[in-house]
């Protein structure tokens, strides 16, 4: 049996950095789904194994919370296990460190199996039950596990757009990370210049395909939170929580 943990390295390139010469955050994002697949499939529940089942894993919640962000020419290492297994949901979480070994991250995220034809979630622990073989249960995660996020409401409409080509991925939905992009470009460079993301939580409501017309609202809860609300028409299909922390506080 491989080890319950999963360790991959990634190096920084400079089109994985934003502007500041950091990491982007979600790209963040791309290398623990790219960590969370080589980590399924050596275990024989990644994505080309579960396809013959006609079943896809599908990000429910994510939150990320990072101390300090590596910047170009460096290593990030991320390291991965699954935490729980329920009937139909189970959440996986991720340790970051730098070249150094130093953690600078931590993140928790939730994950259904859906049957592609009806795109309704399967009972997991039916469906594999071996993946409850994988909980590492002396592995930590210190995010706290996910609050609700409300509503945006009584707010104009800050940006919009139509689900394209770039955005679909594999399953012929809207990639989860693309709703990250889009909810950060609605913030001036000026906060990227200032502040860093500390804490970024999503929580994906319903599917984004294309040609979908997606609206986003922005809420600033105080100067350094702000919730944003994406919506097709009047239902939500994401909403994330941005905490920022000044760049003198690192």
């Amino acid at each position: 049996m491989l080890s319950k943990v999963g360790k991959f390295e990634f190096h920084i390139e400079s089109y994985t950095c934003d502007f500041t010469g950091k990491l982007a955050l979600p790209v963040i994002g791309n290398f623990i789904l790219d960590a969370a697949s080589n980590h399924a499939n050596a275990r024989g529940f990644g994505y080309e194994q579960i396809s013959k089942d006609n079943v896809a894993w599908v990000l429910s919640k994510l939150s990320i919370e990072m101390l300090d962000y590596p910047g170009f020419d460096q290593n990030l290492t991320i390291e991965t296990w699954v935490e729980t297994v329920a009937h139909y949901v189970t959440q996986r979480c991720f340790r970051a460190s730098d070249s150094k070994g130093n953690i600078i991250g931590y993140i928790r995220s939730v994950w259904a199996a859906i049957n592609m034809e009806t795109r309704r979630p399967i009972n997991i622990a039916t469906w594999h039950p071996d993946l409850a073989e994988y909980i590492a249960a002396d592995m930590e995660c210190p995010v706290e596990n996910f609050a609700k996020i409300p509503a945006v409401t009584d707010v104009k409409q800050d940006a919009s757009y139509s689900v394209s080509y770039s955005d679909i991925d594999i399953n012929c939905h809207m990639n989860s990370i693309k709703y990250i992009e889009h909810a950060l470009n609605i913030f001036d460079l000026s906060v990227f210049k200032e502040k860093y993301i500390s804490r970024f939580e999503i929580v994906y409501l319903m599917e984004g395909v294309f040609g979908d017309e997606l609206n986003l609202y922005k809420q600033d809860i105080t100067g350094n939170e702000s919730i944003i609300d994406t919506k097709k028409g009047e239902e939500s299909v994401c909403r994330c929580r941005i905490v920022w922390k000044d760049k003198k506080e690192v």
